[in-house]
């Protein structure tokens, strides 16, 4: 009898920590982010999952796109739940990104930004946040939220202009 109790604990235990953790990640891909500041770790670091090169980036017309301005490109995104959106930067030129997340967007999944390609690990709050980096070639990047159930992307272009 303690035995039945026991295995019934545990599977309950399971499906409540399995609920909290996957609750807010019901979609896989989207069209918004969540606020972050970077720290801008080490540019170097790199996963063959979270890079695709491609000879002609392509662009797509529900992308965000960077200004470039004084040196910086500058470009903004506001988070819905769930969604992330996708960018469009140039290569060798600082990024200043805003995000801004606007209160009940927010959840436990999509509340921490994950870019590995440039090292950026960002906590997302309610209000204006920002990512900082710099894209060093053209190329596809895929950031995500810390879990990987919700991503989108980063085109990164030679010309932001074309």
């Amino acid at each position: 009898m303690k035995k039945t109790y026991y295995l019934l604990g545990t599977v309950l235990a399971v499906v409540l920590l399995a609920t909290v953790l996957f609750s807010g990640c019901t979609r896989s891909s989207g069209s918004t982010g969540g606020s972050a500041i970077n720290s801008n770790l080490s540019q170097s670091q790199s996963s063959s999952t979270d890079q695709t090169v491609t000879a002609q980036p392509s662009t797509s017309s529900s992308a965000a796109k960077a200004i470039v301005n004084d040196g910086i490109q500058i470009v903004s995104t506001t988070l819905d739940r769930g969604i992330y959106d996708p960018v469009i930067v140039q290569t060798g030129i600082p990024v200043k990104w805003t995000i801004t997340a606007n209160d009940g967007d927010l959840n436990s999944c999509n509340n921490k930004m994950l870019i590995r390609s440039y090292g950026v690990e960002q906590k997302l709050l309610v209000g204006e946040n920002v990512v900082e980096f710099t894209p060093t070639k053209a190329g596809t990047i895929n950031y995500s939220c810390w879990m990987g159930m919700v991503g989108s992307t980063i085109t990164v272009v030679d010309d932001i202009n074309q």
